[in-house]
């Protein structure tokens, strides 16, 4: 088998997905072929070497997310049958989406409130600590040395304690930050796949 006859085969059984997800992944085996072909391969070994034009196919649907993975499979059976499926099952699949979708959200919503409380301390610590050292330059004005000990020691313990809160706060957003990136990652991954996971995708194909 050509190269050209591989490609149009895969881009025939492709044909389910979308055409600008078809042509990455015949430029993807195109230059796999090619670079076989530059280790000192035949066109023929060099196709081979790919495996048959189905199971390339079989192996891009693979690494699919599995929504997009389960309703290529059901189109290129039937694209009359996807339909009829969508519209039959929305009774059924439409409010489960929009019950993930509130789930996903209050979850992110409440994750960061928890950091927005830990803020709000720090900055409270913080305005309580500036109030106090006000009091303790009121005192100095008025030579109520006492007073001004007193303030001043509290102001600068409200400081620290903001200090102290406010590294927290940081550490504590910082690893929220990361959770809610790692929960939208798979809140999505039924749907999506990003770059990197594509990129590994491709490295096993090319193996």
């Amino acid at each position: 088998m050509t190269r050209d006859e591989f490609l149009g085969r895969l881009g025939e059984l492709l044909a389910c997905l979308p055409a600008e997800q078809v042509e990455e992944t015949k430029a993807f085996y195109a230059e796999a072929i090619a670079d076989r072909m530059e280790d000192g391969m035949t066109e023929e070994e060099a196709v081979a070497a790919m495996g048959t034009p189905g199971e390339a196919a079989e192996a891009t649907l693979d690494e699919l997310p599995a929504v997009p993975r389960a309703i290529a499979r059901t189109r290129r059976r039937s694209t009359a049958l996807l339909w009829v499926l969508t519209i039959v099952g929305s009774p059924v699949w439409v409010p489960l989406l929009i019950a993930f979708a509130a789930v996903a959200v209050t979850v992110y919503i409440c994750i960061w409130v928890l950091a927005l409380c830990v803020w709000v301390v720090a900055v409270a610590l913080g305005s309580a600590g500036i109030a106090e050292l006000l009091f303790a330059a009121c005192g100095i004005t008025i030579g109520h040395f006492p007073y001004v000990l007193a303030s001043a020691g509290m102001g600068l313990a409200f400081l620290g304690g903001a200090l102290l809160v406010g590294v927290g706060a940081w550490a504590v957003s910082r690893q929220i930050a990361c959770l809610s990136a790692l929960w939208a990652r798979k809140a999505v991954s039924p749907f999506w796949k990003d770059r990197g996971e594509k990129n590994d995708a491709a490295a096993r194909f090319a193996a």
